[in-house]
């Protein structure tokens, strides 16, 4: 015990030393200059009025022109969306580039490199400028930034976007994921600098980039659309119909394939038939769906009716129709159905599909018609026991109009004065007896009177 207590005695009459504890430990220092490993950017902190900051800073340049590094991360999200915004005063500008510079740390040049993507757009005031430092600056920044400048060159005004579109185009991902891969995980899906790169892709895939039409559509619908049924962007409209629908050309897919396209088209833009206005500046990609519009609503006639009709006579009528458009002589095609045709309809074809139903009026149950735009004429084919009348002019009084959305059944039946003679205005037949090709010919022959091309009987043979 004796010992223990000479101990104490020494401990109490020793000189303790001052030992200085630093305000920061240096685990803490070096942390804070590598950054949030999870993300690798910034965000702008929710509890600051940054028009606020935007007017001290600019206060504090007016005075001294110099930042310091904490004011520094503050002006970079000052740049452009404040009032006042930063990037319109010269000197404001320009001392946040030299903190951002000189300041030794990652913090400044992080959080403008994030508030550059967060509001990217290539006319925004400046924006030059922050591109130039940010490019200087970031193969010293350790990952993401550095990785991510000398692989897509990213703070590239021009090349930078470009290149991280091509990349998602390539590997069909998006333009975040691209840099979420990286490890920059927090740039939100609808920055500036996604919106930009989005836009990128749809062009890329325009031009060509991504042929195969099916991955283009699921790009298109995941990474451009918001729940499959709105643009994402709305601007991106004539981008989106563009990147989905001229890559196709002249050449008309499969018909699954292009139902499935057709139903995200219409579902955005409406049928560029009877809604041309909301196609406004898509004029290549709207001739493509009404290319595509009309063969589906011949299929939609045909289709639908061939549940309903007599096969024996029916038959003959799917060959012919088939064989007139095969020879592209049909320029535009409308059907009217009946309730029962309606939904059936609907369920072979989706709910996004465009038709007209008979308003009022006698039909047969399940009755359908089809109007054909061919040359200047325009046909109504009537299905079940109703006749094929003819207009040799689609512009004359009482010829029917496509892409109404209701009809009076009498509007679309022969006029009084229609008669079989191919030399009238108005030509109208019954489809008697289909088997031994009495009416087809004549048919046949009144549209070769309005386009010049003869269907021979061998085309429209039921096989």
């Amino acid at each position: 015990m004796s010992g223990l207590k000479a101990s104490i005695r020494t401990l109490r009459t020793a000189r303790l030393v001052n030992l200085a504890i630093p305000p920061i430990i240096r685990t803490a220092r070096e942390a804070d200059k590598i950054g949030p490993a999870e993300s690798g950017s910034e965000s702008p902190m929710p509890s600051k009025n940054y028009n606020l900051v935007a007017k001290g800073i600019l206060e504090k340049v007016g005075a001294s022109g110099e930042l310091t590094r904490r004011e520094a991360r503050d002006a970079a999200w000052c740049l452009w969306e404040t009032v006042p915004a930063l990037a319109s005063n010269r000197l404001a500008v320009t001392s946040l580039i030299k903190a951002t510079e000189t300041s030794g740390r990652r913090q400044p040049f992080r959080a403008l490199a994030s508030s550059y993507m967060a509001s990217y757009a290539p006319d925004q005031s400046r924006i030059v400028e922050i591109s130039a430092v940010l490019m200087r600056l970031a193969r010293g920044m350790g990952r993401p930034w550095a990785p991510l400048q000398s692989d897509l060159n990213l703070f590239h005004v021009v090349e930078g976007p470009q290149n991280l579109a091509r990349v998602a185009v390539e590997r069909s991902i998006s333009p975040t994921e691209v840099l979420s891969g990286y490890g920059l995980g927090a740039v939100n899906a609808q920055s500036g600098f996604a919106k930009f790169c989005i836009a990128r892709a749809l062009e890329q895939m325009r031009d060509g980039k991504e042929p195969r039409h099916e991955v283009r559509l699921q790009w298109v619908r995941t990474f451009a659309l918001r729940d499959v049924r709105e643009l994402l962007f709305q601007e991106h409209g004539p981008l989106v119909a563009n990147a989905l629908l001229l890559p196709f050309g002249d050449t008309t897919p499969q018909e699954a394939t292009a139902d499935k396209f057709l139903a995200i088209l219409l579902r955005l833009f409406g049928d560029p038939r009877s809604q041309p206005a909301k196609w406004t500046g898509m004029r290549e990609a709207a001739a493509i769906v009404r290319r595509w519009l009309t063969k589906q609503s011949l299929r939609q006639f045909l289709e639908v009716v061939d549940r309903t009709a007599v096969a024996k006579m029916w038959k003959h009528r799917r060959a012919f129709w088939s064989a007139v458009y095969d020879r592209g002589l049909i320029s535009d095609a409308w059907v009217v159905f009946s309730p029962l045709g309606e939904d059936e309809a609907r369920r072979t074809f989706g709910k996004e599909i465009s038709f007209a139903t008979f308003n009022g009026g006698s039909v047969e149950n399940g009755q359908a018609v089809l109007l054909l735009r061919i040359g200047r004429g325009v046909v109504a084919e009537w299905s079940h026991s109703g006749k094929c009348i003819i207009w040799s002019d689609a512009e004359a009084r009482g010829a029917p109009s496509l892409h109404s959305r209701t009809y009076q059944p009498s509007t679309l039946r022969a006029p009084v004065d229609a008669y079989s003679d191919l030399a009238g205005p108005v030509f109208a037949i019954s489809h008697s007896r289909p088997e031994h090709y009495f009416w087809q010919p004549k048919v046949a022959e009144k549209i070769h009177q309005m386009t010049g091309v003869r269907i021979s009987q061998r085309e429209y043979q039921v096989k």
